[in-house]
C-alpha cells in the first residue's frame, strides 16, 4: 500500500518541479491597447505599401527604473487593437519597430487604405521611428516615442511629418500603471499623424 501511495505521488512532484521552472522562466510582457480613431479618414481607393525603419539611438524599450520593475521582460509588447472605448482584439507580441507597424497597418485600413506589400506598389507609407522608451523615476511613469512619416514614391519623398509625444503617470498601483501611459500615449501619437494631409501634400 506503502508503495503504492508513493507511485501516485511522484508524478504530481514532477508536475509541480515542471510548472515551478515554468514560472522562473515566463517573461512578462507589457500588456497595451491601440484605439483606432473614431471616425474614418477619406481614404478610401488609395493604395500603399508600409515600411517601418528602426533609427533608435538606445534601442533598449524599458529604461533602468523600469527594468527593475520588469527583471524578466525581453521589452517586447503585447498589442491589442480596438475601435472607440470598445475591447480590444490582441493582434501578438511585438518588439516597437513592428508594434509601430501593426498598429499603423490597422489605422490606415481603417482610414480606407488598401496596404499591400512593399513592392507591389510605387508609393506607400515609410516611418522611420527615432524613439521608443518607457521608464520609471521619482514614483512616475514616464513615457516616450517618436517617429518621421514619410509618403515615397519610387525612393522620392513627397511629402513627411514628425511626430513626438510624452506622458507621465504617477505610480499608484505598480507596473499596471505603466500598461495605462504607453497605451494612451501610442494610441495619441499614432492617430496625430495627419493622413490625409500626408497624402494631398504628395499629390497622391
Amino acid at each position: 500500500m506503502g508503495r503504492t501511495n508513493q507511485g501516485r505521488r511522484y508524478p504530481f512532484w514532477v508536475l509541480g518541479l515542471f510548472f515551478a521552472v515554468l514560472s522562473c522562466s515566463t517573461v512578462h510582457h507589457l500588456q497595451m491597447t491601440y484605439r483606432l480613431p473614431r471616425d474614418p479618414g477619406g481614404l478610401a481607393g488609395k493604395q500603399a505599401f508600409l515600411a517601418v525603419e528602426d533609427a533608435r539611438k538606445d534601442k533598449q524599450t524599458l529604461g533602468p527604473g523600469a527594468r527593475s520593475e520588469f527583471e524578466n521582460t525581453s521589452g517586447a509588447i503585447s498589442l491589442s487593437v480596438a475601435k472607440g472605448a470598445g475591447p480590444g482584439i490582441r493582434k501578438g507580441i511585438y518588439q516597437p519597430p513592428a508594434l509601430l507597424k501593426e498598429a499603423m497597418e490597422q489605422r490606415m485600413i481603417h482610414e480606407g487604405i488598401e496596404v499591400v506589400p512593399e513592392g507591389a506598389a510605387s508609393a506607400g507609407v515609410s516611418l522611420l521611428l527615432t524613439s521608443f522608451q518607457v521608464d520609471r523615476a521619482d514614483r512616475k511613469w514616464r513615457m516616450n516615442i517618436s517617429y518621421e512619416a514619410r509618403l515615397v514614391k519610387e525612393g522620392n519623398v513627397l511629402s513627411s511629418q514628425i511626430v513626438n509625444g510624452e506622458a507621465e503617470r504617477f505610480e499608484l498601483v505598480g507596473a499596471e500603471q505603466a500598461e495605462v501611459v504607453i497605451g494612451e500615449l501610442f494610441t495619441d501619437v499614432v492617430n496625430r499623424l495627419d493622413l490625409n494631409k500626408l497624402f494631398r501634400e504628395s499629390g497622391l
